[in-house]
């Protein structure tokens, strides 16, 4: 998450004008997005703070990427694996490893915005 200057962005005037938040919320990944949301839904005036990119380990670094990795090495093993059986020949190869590495970058940028950048405009409290 970008770092915001606070003229930037200000506490939410609602609920009296008062300036101040109801919940402020540690940590943007999933499980914090989840609870601010929660919250906003609610009609609670929320602070998300996080730090690093949004979204957190899981969309980022850790379940979305090495998931997409792990599923286009297992299309390879299995491909491989298939000259076991009589009449099948499986012939796999890593033609382009930054091709494979552009497409997981691809998926992860297209869930961050998706998912949590592009859902944050309809919360404005």
């Amino acid at each position: 998450m970008s770092e915001k200057s606070e003229s930037c962005c200000p506490p939410p005037s609602g609920k009296g004008g008062n300036g101040k938040y109801d919940l402020a919320v540690i940590g943007a990944g999933s499980a914090g997005f989840s609870a601010a949301i929660t919250a906003a839904e609610l009609g609670a005036n929320v602070a998300l703070i996080g730090h690093g990119t949004i979204g957190g380990t899981c969309v980022n670094v850790g379940c979305i990427p090495s998931k997409n990795l792990i599923r286009a090495t297992e299309s390879l093993h299995q491909a491989k694996a298939a000259n076991r059986f009589l009449g099948i020949r499986g012939d796999a190869e890593i033609t382009d490893w930054r091709a494979v590495m552009a497409q997981k970058d691809e998926i992860v940028t297209d869930l961050r915005q998706g998912k949590y950048i592009d859902v944050l405009p309809s919360y404005n409290n």
